[in-house]
């Protein structure tokens, strides 16, 4: 059987790899990084390809965020701005929810449930990304240390892993407890789903022995 969730981490990762490079290399390279950027809703869609309303909800988040993140290529609108990166957050939280629904209804370990759990773990840093960017471009100077766009990106997975490398500094407090949360969630998601997964393991091998 073929898994439902195998492409979303990968379009994830491909996202993380290839937007850096992309996404200032012109027009050519914008709208290339905007194709990117739709992987992740795409591979959801197709992970979610038999639930009319999950895949509703996804496409009606998408399209938004899609066309308003193609727009930026020739408007620098904080408005703008803060319109695209809301819609994203909102997409993928949206995703979490709807993984993570998913993977608590699961009752035994299959190579689907490890996507669907690192999928999860992986729009968590895509989530809090967008929180930052919306912090940002309403409260210029929030962090220090920011060069590009992918850098809040950078820091966010820098947050949830509780990495710390401090190259880049929440200045504010609102910030500063946005990344205190976001650490928070990573460190309670991982002993969660390793709890789960454990739990799962056990049950099915106590089930395979008495049968």
């Amino acid at each position: 059987m073929k898994s439902r969730f195998i492409f979303t981490p990968l379009a994830i990762v491909v996202m993380l790899l290839v937007m850096p490079y992309v996404r200032h290399a012109g027009a050519i390279g914008w709208l290339f990084g905007s194709v990117v950027v739709a992987l992740i809703p795409l591979a959801c869609l197709y992970a979610f390809a038999t639930e009319r309303r999950s895949m509703v909800v996804i496409a009606s988040l998408s399209l938004p965020f899609l066309v308003l993140d193609a727009l930026g290529l020739v408007s620098t609108s904080r408005v703008l701005h803060l319109t695209t990166y809301s819609f994203a957050t909102l997409l993928y939280a949206y995703l979490i929810f709807a993984l993570l629904r998913d993977l608590l209804a699961r009752r035994s370990i299959t190579a689907d449930m490890i996507y669907c759990a690192v999928s999860i773990y992986l729009l968590l840093g895509m989530m809090w990304s967008g929180v930052y960017t919306i912090l940002e471009v309403a409260s210029p100077g929030s962090f220090q240390g920011l060069t590009v766009s992918a850098d809040i990106i950078y820091f966010s997975f820098v947050a949830l892993t509780t990495v710390g490398f401090g190259d880049i500094i929440p200045l504010t407090v609102l910030a500063r407890r946005l990344a205190v949360l976001e650490a928070a969630m990573g460190s309670i998601y991982m002993a969660i789903i390793v709890a789960l997964i454990v739990g799962r393991y056990l049950s099915q091998e106590t089930g395979g022995e008495k049968s």
